[in-house]
Parts: C-alpha cells; structure tokens; sequence
C-alpha cells in the first residue's frame, strides 16, 4: 500500500529548518556569551569543510549552525553551495543561513536564486526569505 507524502508549506519548511539547525571570525555575540568554552575559529573551520561532505544531511546541518551562529566568513562557501548543491534542501538551508547571516553578498545570492533557481521550490522558499516581515530572521539573537 503507498503512502501519500504530504506536502509542505514553505513556512513548514523554514520551522524545520530553523528548528533542526543552527565572523575575521565574527561570531554573533550571544554565542560567545552563551557557548564561551568553544573555539570558534575550529567550530567555523569544522562547519565550512562540513559543507563538501558526501553527506547531504551534514551539509545541510553545517549550514544551520553557520546561520545560528552567524559566522560570517562562512558567507562565501554558502553562497557556493546555494548555487552548486545539488539537493534542494541543502541549498534551502544555504539561503536560509545566509538571511541570518545577513550579508549585502548574502542577501544578493538568495535574491538571485530566487529568480533562477533551477528548482521552483527553492526559489519559493528564497522568495518566502526575502519578503517583507521577514527581517526578523537575521535579528533575531
């Protein structure tokens, strides 16, 4: 007997991915506060090789935490892996980290998927990052 797979909204999938997630070194503050025993140059270093793993849920999962913790000298590589990943969701949670990364470069690379993404729903979702009401997203501390 098949199963139907239910669909989900980008909504749905912005929860699931901000729940299931997640810099010169720049950390978000509250991090440093919260987590002050990590080496944070090792974690981003550790984060940004775990963006070319074989793996699509520790790409997807590097990704998150870039984004959480917003390190932004992973701008660049998830810019790379919103344009060149081949799974959807990993190139979603890419754009995600870059809104809360905040980035003028980050914020150009998911206006420009959301118009050329190859995928409609990637672009939905990137389109969905990028409208109003949603600023919150890189604020949010």
């Amino acid at each position: 007997m098949k199963t139907k797979k239910a669909k989900k909204s980008p909504a749905v999938i912005l929860a699931a991915l901000v729940f299931l997630s997640f810099g010169n070194l720049s950390v978000a503050a509250s991090s440093v506060k919260n987590y002050p025993n990590i080496d944070w140059k090792q974690a981003e270093l550790n984060y940004v090789a775990a963006l070319a793993s074989d793996n699509l849920e520790v790409r997807r999962s590097a990704a998150g935490f870039l984004g959480e913790y917003r390190i932004t000298n992973a701008n660049d590589p998830l810019i790379n892996v919103l344009k060149h990943d081949k799974v959807e969701c990993v190139r979603m949670a890419a754009a995600l980290a870059l809104m809360m990364i905040d980035t003028p470069a980050g914020r150009a690379a998911v206006e420009e998927a959301s118009l050329y993404d190859g995928s409609d729903k990637v672009a939905k979702f990137c389109r969905s990052l990028l409208m109003p009401g949603n600023e919150n997203i890189s604020a949010a501390e």
